[in-house]
């Protein structure tokens, strides 16, 4: 699996992004836009969270569906090996239509491992100008003239890439589109014992 990569565990312990990275040959999501479809339709309706005015949705406790896709199962098992000291939790989230929205640039409290599934996105890392300046989690709420972005990616399906809790970053949908979200969940950051 690429989870085992040198340079993977440099970027964990060094607490950069890594990515993104392709390996067609490694995949087979067995997922297309019909399956998925099922998916969404049949998701507890509790767990289905999203934004009417951005058209995004997310489906929480994604992991937990007997009908999740294998390799999505099988990648979170050797995710929760390697993230033996935190807990490893998958999101589906997506977006319909070219003129959906996601979050606005923003950082996460815990690690993710961000893989595009159907549709495509572009997905760009930001820093911080000055170091430690910024006081917001998400620049809905200002200090967007802080940061700098540093790396733009369209995502297509089975790119993957990582990014450390704290890293501000903004997905933007293209299309319609579904991406998983692992996050690795906890407060040891895995970069003290990987």
């Amino acid at each position: 699996m690429i989870w085992q990569r040198d340079e993977f565990d440099t970027a964990i312990r060094t607490k950069k992004h890594y990515g993104p990275r392709i390996y067609p040959h490694e995949h087979n999501l067995e997922l297309n836009w019909d399956r998925f479809i099922k998916l969404y339709d049949t998701h507890p309706p509790q767990l289905v969270h999203g934004n009417v005015n951005k058209k995004n949705y997310g489906l929480h406790n994604f992991l937990d569906r007997s009908s999740t896709p294998k390799y999505l199962k099988n990648m979170s098992k050797a995710l929760q090996d390697i993230f033996y000291k935190n807990k490893v939790s998958l999101i589906a989230f997506g977006s319909w239509g070219c003129t959906a929205q996601s979050f606005n640039i923003h950082r996460d409290t815990m690690d993710v491992i961000y893989m595009q599934g159907l549709g495509e996105t572009n997905l760009s890392i930001w820093k911080e100008k000055v170091p430690m300046t910024v006081t917001v989690n998400n620049v809905d709420h200002g200090e967007k003239e802080k940061l700098d972005m540093v790396q733009k990616n369209k995502m297509k399906m089975h790119d993957t890439i990582w990014i450390p809790r704290g890293t501000f970053h903004l997905i933007e949908p293209i299309n319609t589109r579904v991406s998983f979200s692992f996050g690795i969940e906890g407060d040891i950051d895995p970069s003290t014992y990987i």
